[in-house]
C-alpha cells in the first residue's frame, strides 16, 4: 500500500513538471507557424519536386519495360531449344519457367512502386529539413521554442504568428546566391540493373 501511495505521489509530480514545462512554451514562449505547402509552391520547390518524381518514375518504367523484354526471352529461347515437339516433361519445365518468369516481372513491379514511393518520400524529408533549419532560425531570433507546421488539424492561430513569408524569402534569398539545396538522388529509384536469371 504504502509502495503504491509513493508511486502515485511521484507520477502527480512528474504530471505537474511536465505541465509546467507545456505551459512555459504555450503562453510565455511564443509558438511559430509554417505552411510548408505555401512555401513549395512560392520557391517553385513544389514544381521542382515533381519533375524530379516524375523523372524517376520513368526510369523506373523503363528498367521494368527492360525487366520484360529479358524475362520474355529467356522464355522464348528455351522454348525454341525444345522445338516444336517436347516431351511432357521439358512442356511442365517450360511452363514452370513462364510461371518463374511471371513472378519475378510482379516482383520488379512491387519493386518499382516500392521505390517510387521512398524516393517521393526523401524529397520531401529533404525539404521539411531544409525549411526547419530555416524555421529554427527565425524561431531563435524570435524567442521561440516551438515551430509548428500548419495544417487541417490547425484550426486558428494568431497570423502574428505566421513566419511562412519570412521562410520564403530568405530560401528565395539562398537560392539566388547560388545556396541551393542538394539535387536529388534519382539513381535510388531503380530496379536491379542485371539481366534476369531463372532456374
Amino acid at each position: 500500500m504504502v509502495t503504491k501511495i509513493k508511486l502515485s505521489m511521484l507520477m502527480l509530480i512528474l504530471l505537474g513538471l511536465t505541465g509546467c514545462d507545456l505551459i512555459d512554451i504555450a503562453f510565455n514562449r511564443p509558438m511559430l507557424i509554417v505552411d510548408l505547402d505555401a512555401v513549395a509552391k512560392a520557391t517553385g520547390r513544389q514544381e521542382v519536386m515533381q519533375k524530379e518524381l516524375e523523372f524517376a518514375n520513368l526510369r523506373l518504367t523503363e528498367q521494368l519495360k527492360l525487366v520484360a523484354s529479358q524475362l520474355e526471352e529467356t522464355v522464348a529461347d528455351e522454348k525454341d531449344k525444345l522445338g516444336n515437339s517436347p516431351s511432357k516433361e521439358q512442356q511442365k519445365q517450360l511452363e514452370s519457367l513462364a510461371l518463374q518468369a511471371q513472378q519475378q516481372l510482379v516482383n520488379s513491379k512491387n519493386l518499382a512502386v516500392q521505390q517510387s514511393t521512398e524516393f517521393r518520400s526523401d524529397l520531401i524529408l529533404q525539404f521539411r529539413k531544409e525549411v526547419a533549419e530555416i524555421a529554427q532560425e527565425i524561431a531563435q531570433k524570435a524567442g521561440s521554442k516551438l515551430v509548428l507546421v500548419s495544417n487541417y488539424e490547425t484550426l486558428w492561430f494568431d497570423p502574428a504568428a505566421d513566419i511562412t513569408d519570412e521562410v520564403i524569402s530568405v530560401m528565395r534569398a539562398r537560392a539566388s546566391s547560388g545556396v541551393s539545396k542538394p539535387a536529388a538522388d534519382t539513381e535510388k529509384a531503380q530496379i536491379n540493373d542485371e539481366p534476369a536469371k531463372l532456374d
